[in-house]
């Protein structure tokens, strides 16, 4: 019994000191707790008021400038643009400080002065500042310029301003232009052409040595790409001009080491490929393909004049002629609709590659005084028509554009003719010469026809055809329209 009463008291006290063990457990982690939270915000306190002193310092140090004295600030960009990009400034109002995306100097509507003349207006102007001493007005840093939304009103003296950006002294700042505009004019104020600049960014390469310019824009609605690149230890200057829309590329480098100007150019035009040399004196340009015998011609620059011979293998006329071609964009634009524009250009080309039966084109292309001519052009239908264009000529009028004109068609074979339009035998005639006046409107893609004569002669219900047809909204620009057409003329000229 007494050993019972001895084990059953050892094992009270073993339990208790268990017990009190775990209490002393759990009112230990309590008691951490309860310090831990004290200390965490003691700590979070320490914490949350060092960071914001780091954050009230550091946006103390970024707005120091807002303090500086604004004349001075302008005086400072004047002098650095002054001396490094060689034009000058004027503020139009004042200076802003701005923070955000990077602390730099905000100017609405400023002007950009070369050789004492405002060549433009930017509307929106910033200048991006270095981060080192904001403390002395005097160390502060002038890096990237941008401008934004800018109108450059220029001749062709003023190109002299982009000439000079790209000769720059090499430096770490970049120039940025977006969604600006160049007007180049005339020594009149006459619109020559317009060209948007969607992005374009000037700097230095240093691992290359050589200043860049790298541009998207768009010019008659067209888009196009150019990088320029000028080594001054090189004296090399290299073009790329990419468009995709008309898909034409052109490679040309420019070695200036000498007076007179010798480069070469490759040209990718609608997967056709031309190589051509030329050479730029002061007041000239001479250009030939390698050949000599392809491509060759001069453009003088004062008065300015173009002559040049073109042969081309072959070229299709969807190509030249669907809504959005150069040629059609050039022509819609009136850039040739100009007082101040010469040219002839003699264009030969021997296949029209989408219509089989038509060869051996001429173009004689002649600016004068703002008339575009066309007089004398040719081409041959296989070897049956001689197809001839006399007083061809370009008019604009209530903002629709016009080719006119007299066509003359010689008959070489007239049988061979018939056969390829399956003209009934009944209408076929014997023909040596038809002539008749034409207009087509552009905008339209509509041809009119008047005054029809047959070896010499006028005929009335072929006139009363035509004048049918032209109340019409018929077109004939397609194979099947024109075969009707040619079969319905000759079977009212027969009948």
């Amino acid at each position: 019994m007494n050993k019972l009463n001895f084990t059953s008291k050892k094992f009270k006290q073993r339990f208790l000191s268990i017990n009190n063990s775990i209490e002393s457990f759990f009112n230990k982690i309590k008691s951490f707790k309860s310090n831990f939270k004290k200390n965490e915000i003691i700590k979070n306190n320490r914490v949350f008021f060092g960071v914001a002193a780091v954050v009230i310092l550091t946006l103390s140090y970024f707005l120091i400038p807002t303090i500086y004295d604004k004349d001075v600030i302008q005086a400072k960009i004047e002098n650095h643009i002054s001396k490094k990009y060689n034009f000058n400034l004027k503020f139009n109002e004042k200076v802003r400080y701005a923070l955000l995306p990077k602390p730099h100097f905000v100017v609405k509507n400023l002007s950009i002065i070369k050789d004492k003349k405002e060549i433009g207006i930017v509307k929106n102007f910033k200048t991006f500042i270095g981060l080192g001493n904001f403390f002395l007005i005097d160390d502060l840093e002038i890096k990237n310029l941008s401008l934004a939304n800018a109108d450059f009103n220029i001749t062709s003296e003023d190109l002299i301003f982009f000439e000079e950006l790209l000769k720059t002294e090499p430096n770490e700042n970049k120039i940025i232009f977006k969604k600006s505009n160049i007007f180049f004019k005339d020594i009149d104020e006459d619109l020559l052409s317009l060209n948007k600049f969607v992005h374009s960014k000037f700097y230095y390469d240093s691992t290359n040595l050589e200043n860049v310019l790298v541009s998207k824009n768009s010019i008659f609605n067209i888009p196009y790409k150019f990088i320029i690149k000028n080594n001054e230890y090189k004296k090399e200057l290299f073009i790329n001009f990419n468009s995709k829309k008309i898909r034409l590329d052109i490679d040309s480098v420019t070695n200036y080491s000498d007076e007179i100007k010798r480069g070469m150019m490759d040209l990718l035009f609608v997967n056709k490929k031309l190589s051509l040399n030329y050479e730029i004196e002061k007041k000239s340009l001479n250009f030939s393909s390698e050949d000599k015998k392809t491509f060759k011609g001069s453009l003088d620059f004062k008065p300015f004049y173009l002559k040049s011979n073109l042969k081309y293998d072959g070229i299709s006329t969807k190509n030249l002629f669907k809504d959005d071609s150069l040629l059609v964009e050039i022509i819609k634009s009136e850039i040739l609709n100009n007082q101040n524009l010469n040219d002839n250009i003699n264009l030969v080309i021997n296949d029209i590659t989408n219509i089989d039966e038509l060869n051996n084109l001429n173009l004689f292309i002649n600016l004068e005084q703002g008339d575009i001519t066309f007089s004398k052009s040719k081409i041959l239908w296989k070897d049956d028509l001689e197809i001839i264009l006399n007083d061809g000529l370009l008019s604009y009028d209530n903002n629709e554009i016009f080719l006119l004109g007299k066509l003359i068609i010689n008959a070489k074979n007239i049988g061979d003719f018939y056969k390829s339009f399956q003209i009934k035998k009944n209408d076929r005639k014997k023909i040596n010469q038809l002539e008749l006046d034409f207009v087509y409107n552009f905008n339209k893609n509509k041809f009119n026809f008047d005054n029809v004569k047959i070896d010499n002669k006028t005929n009335v219900k072929l006139n009363e055809f035509l004048d049918q047809f032209n109340s019409t909204e018929k077109k004939f620009l397609n194979k099947i329209s024109f075969k009707n057409f040619i079969n319905e003329f000759f079977s009212n000229y027969v009948g």
